[in-house]
């Protein structure tokens, strides 16, 4: 590596171990969705967008969404759970957005407390009233000493969903196979799933790169970091039929990159730190799988 990068990568890591984990996120995502003149923001969008014909980073981040939804085959009256929806962007694009086809029920799941917060305010402005709509703070995954009540998830509820969408978020999972098997278990028979989603085959990189992104960056837990091969066998070993990954890759790295490195020398750090990740083999995917109408 030249000393450039190696700069740039130890600046990218010193940004990335500072920022706090029990709230990685926060709200910074509203600079992004900022237009000029908007204050405050219009939309709250957070996630790594779809870049074809466009430049701005809410017009991007919904083109993502709506290409999700799509390969959902979302239809109207759907029952729909939304995981990992941030400050409530995707669940007020299911609600509210003319391109998309209105569901019955939508529920979502967010693990940050402020999100969670955040949506449900946010939500309640809409004033919806002939969607059924529930929003939970727990993580994506189920677990036994869940505190929350009536999870989506949980093996022993009756919740059953038509589509779940997971919009830019799956790979942080613990694990990712855990939430897409919990998934099929509360999918109706011929309901889908669909997931925008990040694979890194790990057993493809060399050590140093290896210990960089899962253990150092912690991009993404190690058992996450699988080829877009074996997350299709993932999938179907589950029981998913009808699968389909689509590689968008160039679509949505290259243009988010172009975007943080315009937004200052920490983004710009950032922004180097993602280009590195898509040189290094990470592929952004659309996948998705239905459970067999007759299952």
């Amino acid at each position: 590596m030249s000393l450039f990068v190696i700069f740039a990568l130890f600046l990218g890591i010193i940004w990335m171990l500072c920022k706090p984990r029990s709230d990685p996120y926060g709200l910074f995502h509203l600079a992004f969705n900022r237009q000029s003149g908007d204050a405050p923001p219009k939309t709250e969008w957070l996630n790594m967008g779809l870049w074809r014909g466009t430049s701005e980073f809410p017009k991007a981040c919904r083109a993502l969404a709506l290409k999700l939804v799509q390969a959902a085959d979302l239809r109207a009256g759907s029952r729909v759970l939304d995981v990992g929806h941030g400050t409530g962007e995707s669940l007020i694009f299911l609600l509210s957005d003319p391109s998309v086809p209105r569901p019955s029920s939508l529920k979502g799941i967010t693990s940050l407390s402020l999100h969670h917060t955040r949506s449900l305010e946010r939500v309640s402005r809409l004033e919806v009233k002939e969607v059924d709509i529930a929003l939970y703070q727990d993580d994506a995954v189920f677990r036994a000493n869940s505190a929350t009540k009536n999870h989506p998830l949980d093996p022993n509820s009756a919740a059953v969903f038509d589509v779940i969408l997971a919009l830019d978020c799956a790979y942080h999972f613990k694990t990712r196979q855990d939430f897409m098997r919990q998934s099929f278990q509360r999918l109706a028979p011929g309901g889908r799933i669909a997931l925008a989603d990040i694979c890194l085959d790990a057993s493809e990189l060399t050590s140093w790169r290896r210990f960089l992104i899962f253990s150092v960056l912690r991009v993404m837990p190690l058992e996450n970091g699988v080829s877009m091969d074996r997350y299709v066998e993932q999938l179907k070993s589950i029981g998913y039929v009808n699968v389909t990954m689509d590689d968008i890759s160039e679509d949505v790295f290259p243009g988010f990159v172009r975007f943080l490195k315009g937004r200052g020398i920490g983004w710009k750090i950032f922004g180097f730190v993602m280009g590195w990740l898509y040189s290094s083999g990470a592929r952004f995917v659309i996948a998705s799988g239905s459970r067999d109408p007759n299952y």
